[in-house]
């Protein structure tokens, strides 16, 4: 009996050590997370659920929301971007796709010649009509 139990002195200290890389790989992974929820500034934990599509609202900023406000929101009513225009359509009630603002955007609305043709062009047209159809109605 004496000679079994000498020759097997190895397996508790790898029990032990194996025991301790556990510990510390549990250790470093809590440590990790926090550190992430600490540099991000969120105190919420590290896995979130994602909001259905649905209910995502669009972005408070961005140069969609400028261009709009600086430029369409003397006329048109478009409460994400807080104008409050009655000259043009209220955009909240229209909730136009990104085609449609961008035909307005090229047309000058309608084709009435309230609105200017062109007001915005290129990338500049494109981030206003992402913008208004994302924002709109909601």
């Amino acid at each position: 009996m004496e000679r079994r139990s000498q020759s097997w002195p190895w397996v508790a200290g790898l029990a032990g050590g194996l025991a301790v890389l556990a510990l510390l790989v549990a250790a470093y992974t809590i440590g990790y997370n926090r550190g992430e929820d600490k540099a991000s500034g969120s105190s919420a934990p590290a896995v979130t659920k994602e909001q259905p599509q649905t209910e995502r609202q669009p972005a408070a900023v961005g140069p969609g929301k400028d261009l709009f406000a600086q430029g369409c929101g003397s006329c048109h009513t478009l409460s994400a971007a807080g104008t409050d225009g009655s000259v043009g359509p209220n955009l909240d009630q229209l909730k136009p796709d990104v085609a449609s603002v961008l035909a307005a955007i090229k047309n000058g609305g309608t084709g009435s010649g309230a609105m200017p043709a062109n007001i915005v062009t290129g990338q500049k047209a494109k981030q206003v009509a992402d913008f208004v159809a994302a924002a709109a109605g909601r």
